[in-house]
């Protein structure tokens, strides 16, 4: 099977336009203030309106930090699916989330030495990771990648979770043949599909085009 594919900071009707119209099997909006892709619930509603509902899409909620009431609030407004958080939030508080808003949740983590142990603090209660390079000063998005040699273990480790786990930061049409050549579950990217800071149909489809080769390639080995 092929890699589920998230495509994540859609800030505008254009972008959502774009990836709705994609093979991208989660679509990903950012609710926490602390990003330039941020979006208001009520925007991303009047969008997803435009476009004609969801259309078979998931969607996914980012936030970093942010208080319970702020997810709640959005989640009054948007359809979400999954609730991403990418901040530092403990496992209580992935606990918390969890039970009050009866969601999928996903807890982001940088790559870093000792990430795949700092996963078991959140086994039974992520239901998913996002694991993203780390970059001081940002929560991602940054167009960086890190070192994709480490995926098998992060892959390894969200098996064992029964848990799904995507790959992010810096993934291009340019480089994905080299993240696929991993077998990573998931691929999460922003930047990469993106010109002047609108998503990119033509770069959309060339990463589809290779996710479908390197697919392809797999089934006849």
């Amino acid at each position: 099977m092929r890699p589920v594919l998230k495509y994540c900071g859609n800030h505008s009707l254009s972008d959502i336009k774009v990836t709705m119209a994609s093979q991208a099997d989660y679509l990903g909006f950012i609710f926490t203030p602390r990003s330039k892709r941020t979006v208001r619930p009520d925007q991303v509603a009047e969008w997803l309106e435009d476009v004609g509902g969801i259309k078979k899409k998931k969607l996914v909620g980012v936030f970093a930090d942010d208080s319970i009431e702020l997810i709640e609030k959005v989640l009054q407004i948007v359809p979400l699916h999954v609730i991403q958080l990418h901040g530092e939030e403990q496992p209580p508080y992935v606990e918390q989330v969890k039970s009050r808003t009866g969601k999928t949740v996903w807890k982001a983590l940088h790559h870093e030495k000792g990430t795949p142990e700092k996963m078991r603090w959140y086994a039974g209660l992520a239901d998913g990771y996002v694991i993203d390079t780390k970059v001081k000063g940002a929560i991602g998005g940054t167009g960086v990648s890190f070192d994709w040699d480490s995926v098998p273990g992060y892959m390894a480790e969200s098996t064992r979770q029964h848990a799904e786990c995507l790959i992010a930061g810096g993934i291009s049409p340019e480089n994905i043949e080299s993240l696929l050549s991993q077998n990573p579950v998931g691929i999460d990217i922003a930047s990469g599909i993106e010109t002047n800071f609108r998503k990119d149909g033509r770069l959309i489809r060339k990463i589809e085009e290779k996710v479908r080769m390197q697919n392809d390639q797999a089934a006849t080995d």
